[in-house]
């Protein structure tokens, strides 16, 4: 065997003992494993919350008074009405127009 021979050996045992001590490093420990966390910044208010004071203000209230029940601005609320009718949640629309006055 030539030095050549000899050094590509004692590389490949290397390579084999590290290996093994990286298998014994990200081997799975008693402790329980954080979730992973998602993406971007967390909502403000819930979906489900969302939802019920949006239905609610359909029959006698607003956009604004769900912004502002939900202390979110107006155009942050229409935008996640907006977001949740593409994602396939059921949220019917306001009527457009302000008020008709009511004449006596």
């Amino acid at each position: 065997m030539n030095l050549i021979d000899e050094i590509n050996k004692e590389i490949a045992q290397m390579n084999q003992e590290i290996k093994a001590l990286e298998l014994d490093v990200n081997a799975p420990t008693d402790k329980v494993q954080k979730p992973k966390r998602k993406r971007g910044r967390p909502a403000k208010v819930s979906n489900e919350i969302f939802v019920e004071m949006w239905n609610t203000a359909l029959v006698n209230g607003s956009l604004d008074s769900v912004a502002q029940a939900l202390g979110i601005t107006r155009a942050s609320c229409a935008v996640k009405a907006s977001n949740m009718r593409k994602s396939g949640h059921n949220l019917p629309q306001f009527k457009r127009g302000r008020p008709k006055k009511i004449q006596e």
